[in-house]
């Protein structure tokens, strides 16, 4: 039996002469670089949606604060204080014997000011005072009718009202 000898070359197979596959370093380059761009464009925007959050989150907790201490005058029969320190971003729910009932925090970069609130029955500190009938005092014995804390970051604000008993957030 006598076989035909085959050749080296025929039994490997033969690749296909062509362009490769794959991507150029041109084509890589514009892409990252367009990347670049569309990144650019859409952070001042995801920058804005960052401090509205942080403002509405910092709001809510004010808000849940006041509530609190709302609900604990009307549940104890009681004064209860809402208490907030703008220099330490820390509020508290307390009673006029100073027992702290809640503790919150704000995110450290906010601002807080205040308006008609108590600056005289606790250190340091912006109160509004509940009593048994749930209507928000100031100063002495004064119904507090236009009491605020105002939240401030990047340049946008929200503002807590405080209203004889009733609480809304107005912002920028």
């Amino acid at each position: 039996m006598n076989r035909p000898r085959q050749n080296r070359a025929q039994l490997v197979p033969r690749r296909r002469i062509g362009r490769a596959r794959g991507f150029t370093l041109v084509e890589l380059m514009i892409t990252v670089a367009i990347a670049a761009i569309l990144l650019t464009l859409g952070m001042p925007s995801y920058q804005s949606i960052v401090a509205n959050n942080r403002l509405a989150t910092a709001s809510n907790d004010l808000l849940m604060g006041l509530t609190a201490a709302k609900t604990e005058a009307i549940r104890q029969n009681a004064s209860i204080r809402f208490c907030l320190d703008p220099e330490a971003l820390t509020w508290r729910v307390m009673t006029t014997a100073s027992i702290d009932l809640r503790v919150g925090t704000l995110p450290a970069n906010l601002t807080a000011a205040h308006a008609n609130l108590d600056t005289t029955a606790v250190d340091d500190h912006a109160c509004v005072r509940f009593r048994p009938n749930g209507l928000s005092y100031g100063t002495g014995n004064a119904l507090m009718t236009n009491g605020s804390i105002t939240l401030t970051t990047q340049g946008k604000n929200r503002a807590v009202n405080v209203r004889t008993g009733a609480f809304d957030v107005a912002g920028s």
